[in-house]
């Protein structure tokens, strides 16, 4: 395993310990007993969305999908320390994200939304480790390219 592998690893392995919670506990169990997120675009997101539903085959479904496109793109990129770096800090930037809604989301409705533990640990630290490691592996991406003589 390279250090781009190892990269990677470390994306996957921060998106599947919050992945995992999602496909055990139905998001939309939660958002039929609270009514609202208090953001309409983020009830609008969670109704019909198939990581959110009622049903366990469909969360694992999109899990899957997800799982696919995760490995295409790790494919695609595992040559080139600067795209394997770019692409893992989008998505661990972007699962960041989701942590301070699933967050909000639960200040806001007083409960604890499906998602609000492993959005709190790892959460946020874990993805500072995670940048942290993606940015020593990939630090090739730092040095400019040899200059032809």
């Amino acid at each position: 395993m390279n250090n781009r592998d190892k990269a990677w690893a470390w994306t996957a392995g921060l998106i599947a310990i919050h992945q995992a919670e999602e496909v055990l506990v139905s998001v939309d169990d939660w958002f039929r007993r609270v009514g609202t997120t208090g953001s309409p675009w983020l009830d609008r997101h969670i109704d019909g969305n198939w990581m959110a539903d009622h049903k366990a085959s469909k969360r694992l479904a999109a899990q899957a999908a997800q799982t696919t496109a995760l490995m295409m793109a790790w494919r695609l990129s595992r040559d080139s320390d600067l795209a394997t770096r770019t692409l893992t800090s989008i998505l661990v930037a972007g699962w960041s994200a989701a942590f301070g809604m699933h967050i909000a989301a639960s200040i806001h409705t007083r409960t604890v939304m499906p998602g609000t533990s492993t959005s709190v640990i790892p959460g946020w630290l874990g993805s500072a480790i995670v940048m942290r490691q993606v940015r020593t592996l990939t630090n090739s991406a730092d040095r400019p390219a040899p200059s032809p003589d």
